[in-house]
């Protein structure tokens, strides 16, 4: 039987509106008050971010190699419901989105660019450095922050049969029933608020190249540029309404696999221009100076200089996956049962990091080689924010560009419609209570949040609202990353009540 919780849908509806309502009307206002706070939270409370992502990669390491590392979610008698590559790729799909088509063949520059540890701007080492952390912002320290969340919803979900896949119910364990209603509710709120808001950062990154694409693909003028987004809008929502109205194993499983093939294609095809040789001597090198380094990057704070490289990047990331983490705690909770815990870790550590990876080895090496050996100035894009115009850039120093343009274009379609269906998906999922935990939620209820997403970004496009709402994620971030201590404890909680001390 599959309930509605309309307390928490119509708050979030009711916040929504008003959210978007404001930015609408006073952009300018909202965008300096959120702003101001932004920077607050960040010049204040930017350790707070650094210190949180380390217990998480501890506590996975926990998960992966410790007493508990064996207990499947569901019990011991239960399979996998999804295959190892399907299972994988949902994760690295939903997380990745447009951000890594874009960030895979502009951040090492970027990097290189602004140059951390007060190392000389575009250098040979800021360029090596650029590649370093380039890896370190998309591996294990990214997806190590959804493992606790997963494992958390999951197992309260499948062991424990919650009556809903949210992270309050999977809080019970850390909260009192006193104590705890007010701030579980607060904490879904700020879930199904971020699962629908979060998104649009990643096609704030994506629609500025998709538009440039079909411009040069077709031929049209930047005077059409609202019909435009109008119609990829219009073909997003047929894509990703598909995918989350035929549900986990017809609709998203699907979109997913399509997508991890055509992505890593793309990327072989990137690896062979820039050559295998150099791309595996460049990989080698920054395995190394990553392995090197490794401890500073993760406890890097920048106490006694300006801060700005990691404020800017560093701790700006890790407040965007906090704020993603409930979302992606939920849909892998829901992708996940009759995984064992170990697997869970390993999966995002491990599998989801060597698919970025091999993005910022190829995207990444090839962006490079044009920086580096003159071919082209990659670096003057980036100084006047010109993301797409870059890459752009970057496919027509190759041979065949329109045909690339045209799979970049796909690719870079299919990666947000993958991001947009699987928050729908876990949307949809928060805002109700079942009694099964094979339930999913109601098609209408998933298409409603679906079409809720797209609505959000494309106004938030067209008033150029992006910049303020993405602050306001980052800024939500901050709770988020307190409550990452009460999933920690919980999770801890559960299987010490369950199984006692192990061995």
């Amino acid at each position: 039987m599959k309930k509605i919780n309309n307390k928490l849908l119509f708050t979030s509806i009711i916040i929504l509106g008003i959210v978007l309502t404001l930015v609408v009307t006073n952009l300018s206002f909202v965008q300096e008050m959120v702003d101001t706070t932004y920077d607050f939270c960040i010049s204040q409370f930017g350790w707070l971010f650094v210190l949180t992502n380390v217990c998480c990669l501890v506590f996975s390491f926990w998960l992966m190699f410790g007493p508990y590392r064996n207990i499947r979610l569901g019990g011991n008698n239960c399979k996998p419901v999804f295959s190892t590559f399907s299972w994988a790729g949902m994760m690295f799909t939903t997380s990745c989105g447009a951000w890594l088509v874009v960030y895979g063949f502009l951040e090492p520059i970027y990097c290189a660019a602004q140059a951390p540890f007060q190392i000389e701007p575009l250098t040979t080492q800021a360029f090596e450095y650029g590649q370093m952390y380039a890896h370190f912002h998309w591996g294990p320290n990214a997806w190590c922050i959804y493992v606790p969340v997963t494992a958390a919803i999951g197992y309260a979900l499948y062991n424990r049969h919650a009556k809903s896949g949210t992270l309050s119910e999977a809080l019970q364990a850390a909260t009192t029933k006193k104590s705890g209603k007010i701030v579980r509710f607060i904490i879904d709120l700020l879930s199904v608020l971020g699962a629908v808001i979060a998104p649009v950062i990643s096609i704030g990154t994506g629609m500025p190249l998709l538009v440039v694409l079909i411009e040069n693909i077709f031929g049209i003028s930047d005077t059409y540029r609202m019909l435009i987004q109008i119609v990829i809008l219009l073909i997003w929502i047929a894509i990703f309404g598909t995918s989350v109205y035929l549900g986990l194993q017809h609709g998203i499983k699907k979109l997913s696999n399509t997508n991890i093939i055509m992505a890593f294609l793309f990327m072989i095809v990137f690896c062979i221009a820039t050559g295998v040789f150099k791309v595996l001597s460049a990989e080698i090198n920054t395995i190394g100076l990553f392995l090197n380094n490794y401890l500073r990057m993760s406890t890097y704070t920048d106490p006694y200089g300006n801060g700005s490289f990691v404020k800017g990047w560093t701790i700006g990331y890790w407040a965007c996956y906090f704020v993603y983490m409930p979302l992606m705690g939920v849909f892998n909770a829901k992708i996940s049962k009759g995984r064992r815990l170990k697997e869970i870790a390993f999966g995002q550590l491990v599998l989801c990091t060597l698919g970025c990876w091999v993005a910022m080895a190829t995207f990444g090496n090839y962006g490079m080689s044009l920086q580096v050996n003159g071919g082209l100035n990659i670096a003057s894009f980036l100084e006047t924010g010109d993301e797409a115009g870059a890459i752009l850039a970057i496919l027509e120093t190759m041979p065949a560009s329109k045909l690339l343009m045209v799979l970049l274009l796909i690719i870079s379609f299919v990666f947000l419609a993958t991001t947009m269906d699987s928050s729908a998906f876990a949307a949809a999922e928060m805002t109700m209570q079942q009694n099964n935990e094979e339930n999913q939620a109601p098609r209408w209820l998933r298409i409603m949040w679906a079409g809720a997403a797209a609505l959000v970004a494309f106004v938030l496009l067209q008033i150029g609202g992006v910049k303020a709402v993405r602050s306001l994620c980052y800024m939500t971030g901050l709770p988020l990353a307190l409550v990452t201590y009460l999933v920690i404890f919980a999770v801890w909680k559960m299987l010490k009540e369950d199984y006692g001390k192990k061995d």
